[in-house]
């Protein structure tokens, strides 16, 4: 079969063109509102998880009772098709937390317009809550500008600019609590979804996406981290076999998600560089997409390139001259927002996108020629194909090829060992699905 238009590739792989209207929703991010997100999230002094829950204007029952009214007056905007979200409950002790605690994870939901897929869901969330240099101290001044103020005004921000939007499926925009005792908030919101039957096709943890200038000395407001697991953590035993005969390392389906957002977000905002980190988190570190991949949902952390670690889980103090805290006029909003407009560009894409091949089969095992059959949805919006491949010493896709709708693809010449292949539906508007990795060996 001969493919239609292969594509040259260049700094952002994709087989589709600029949306407009994308573009229009990108531009419409505004660093100036989430600035004053941020500095009200400040003003309450602490939103350590332990701290104040009573007071009008201090703890984190004030941060979680304004944040909630700000996601309700979103709703009832004119046109606004969001629905507010609350995930309320009560953690019983466990470590770094020595008493019961009330947490309140909350947000809004933009529902998915299409009947039959009316239980998959994006899911992005921002933590609210801070801490200082002891992680039990709920009392002292822990502004949490950048951990996780930045993430958490973003999730206010995108819910603003996509309100109106119309996906196919539903997204979610919650700023979750409890991340820093042990990603409590993401842990029961994760298993709610699980719970409900809502199938979560991609998530991403934004956590820390303020700081340009880093403690390395390095001052870089154009790059970004996306970190993912590429062997899910819920793999099973089937999954294991079949990554271990087809090399699938790097293919998980977080890979795709991360993948996907660096290919799109590049597209769309230009002069960012999103790195592809190999990675869950940093060494021994980790935030709220963690306790997604537990739950077996593909997620992601967004995450500054470059980390200030005396602006970090500190105690508001200066020693010998060295001022340390996480305040905001630490906080570069300009590359916040930029950050955010790429991520905005991928959710966009993703949400009002095609369903993807239900299952892709891959042959030619012992042969010069690649075989891969095709599971194709049933959506009638998805009109074609796309064809991801890259050579495997590769890391992300070096090629992408669109093909009409159909159910088989047959590549002569191209040695299905030395190659990775995955395949994306895309409807008339150029708008992809994820790409789906091989499942099953023919």
């Amino acid at each position: 079969m001969t493919p239609i238009a292969p594509l040259a590739l260049a700094a952002a792989l994709s087989a589709t063109s600029v949306d407009p209207h994308v573009t229009q929703l990108a531009a419409a991010v505004d660093p100036a509102r989430m600035q004053a997100t941020v500095a009200k999230l400040v003003s309450f002094g602490t939103r350590h998880t332990l701290s104040e829950a009573q007071s009008p204007v201090r703890g984190i029952g004030a941060a979680r009772r304004w944040l909630a009214g700000e996601f309700a007056a979103l709703a009832r905007q004119p046109g606004a098709r969001l629905q507010p979200f609350e995930d309320r409950f009560t953690q019983p002790p466990a470590p770094r937390i020595p008493r019961a605690v009330e947490i309140w994870n909350v947000g809004a939901v933009l529902p998915g317009t299409d009947p039959a897929r009316a239980k998959e869901a994006i899911v992005l969330t921002g933590h609210y809550d801070s801490r200082g240099s002891d992680v039990a101290n709920a009392e002292v001044d822990a502004p949490g500008a950048d951990d996780d103020g930045s993430g958490t005004a973003l999730m206010l921000e995108l819910a603003r600019v996509l309100s109106r939007e119309q996906p196919a499926i539903a997204v979610y925009f919650v700023a979750v609590a409890g991340e820093e005792q042990g990603l409590n908030g993401s842990t029961h919101l994760a298993q709610r979804l699980k719970q409900e039957g809502v199938r979560v096709v991609a998530m991403t943890a934004v956590d820390m996406i303020g700081s340009s200038a880093g403690q390395d000395g390095v001052h870089d407001d154009v790059s970004a981290r996306l970190f993912s697991e590429g062997v899910p953590a819920a793999e099973t035993e089937p999954q294991r076999k079949l990554r271990e005969a087809l090399g699938g390392e790097n293919d998980g389906a977080a890979r795709e998600w991360a993948r996907y957002v660096k290919r799109v977000g590049e597209r769309y905002v230009e002069n960012l560089d999103l790195w592809l980190m190999l990675r869950r988190d940093r060494i021994a570190r980790g935030s709220d997409h963690l306790a997604f991949s537990k739950e077996g949902f593909p997620a992601i952390r967004l995450v500054e390139a470059h980390e200030h670690w005396d602006r970090q889980h500190q105690d508001l103090r200066a020693v010998g001259g060295r001022a340390y805290g996480d305040v905001l006029a630490h906080v570069d909003f300009a590359y916040a927002a930029r950050l955010g407009r790429a991520l905005l560009a991928a959710v966009a894409e993703l949400a009002a996108a095609p369903a993807p091949p239900a299952e892709v089969r891959l042959g030619g095992a012992v042969s010069p020629d690649t075989h891969l059959r095709l599971a194709l949805p049933a959506d009638p919006r998805a009109a074609a194909l796309v064809l991801y491949r890259r050579r495997a010493d590769g890391v992300t896709w070096q090629r992408a090829t669109r093909y009409p709708r159909q159910a088989e693809l047959v590549l002569p010449d191209v040695v299905p060992d030395n190659f990775v292949f995955a395949v994306a539906t895309v409807d008339a508007e150029g708008r992809e699905s994820l790409p789906v990795y091989p499942g099953k060996l023919e």
